[in-house]
């Protein structure tokens, strides 16, 4: 297979911001789709955690340049999520700026395929979030769930089967055969 990654946040300066990252993300987008040799590949946005409220934004923005969504561990909002991480904050969810409404964003999503890759054992996003967020979605593209029994929030890749499941989504709903 013939992929291309792009992967952050790398020597990056300053604060990450819900908008500034929005437009990192587009930007990316574009350059993708104007350099002569990248335009023509198959592009699939992939995220974790953050990163996957940031490929749901990016394809809920500009699906017809999308060729599939694999979100793994990602939340339904940064205010859903707080109580979770922070209970004594749970009160001031209100003061929360970088919002982050995957839950909303995701219904902006009607063809494209999505994977998405949930540990069960998530410290961080409870694994409800994702499961919500396979619920929400309203692509009429394939959606697919995997499960990782054993997975935390960072070691999801570690677990057996998950890039199995990566490479049998793409087979099937990326590639065409002839």
């Amino acid at each position: 297979m013939d992929l291309s990654f792009a992967i952050s946040y790398g020597l990056s300066e300053g604060r990450p911001t819900e908008k500034g990252l929005k437009i990192d993300a587009q930007t990316m987008l574009e350059y993708i789709k104007q350099h002569p040799i990248l335009k023509h590949t198959k592009l699939i946005a992939y995220g974790q955690s953050l990163g996957g409220s940031v490929a749901i934004s990016l394809v809920s923005r500009n699906e017809d340049k999308f060729d599939a969504l694999i979100i793994e561990n990602t939340f339904l909002s940064v205010p859903l999520l707080v109580p979770h991480i922070f209970p004594a904050l749970r009160h001031l969810v209100y003061l929360v700026h970088q919002t982050w409404r995957s839950y909303k964003t995701i219904k902006y999503v009607h063809h494209v395929p999505i994977l998405f890759l949930s540990s069960l054992k998530d410290e961080l996003v409870p694994p409800g979030h994702m499961a919500k967020l396979y619920n929400i979605s309203q692509t009429s593209g394939v959606k697919v769930w995997r499960d990782f029994e054993n997975g935390t929030h960072n070691d999801t890749c570690m677990q057996s089967g998950f890039f199995e499941s990566i490479a049998e989504f793409v087979r099937d709903n990326v590639w065409e055969l002839d």
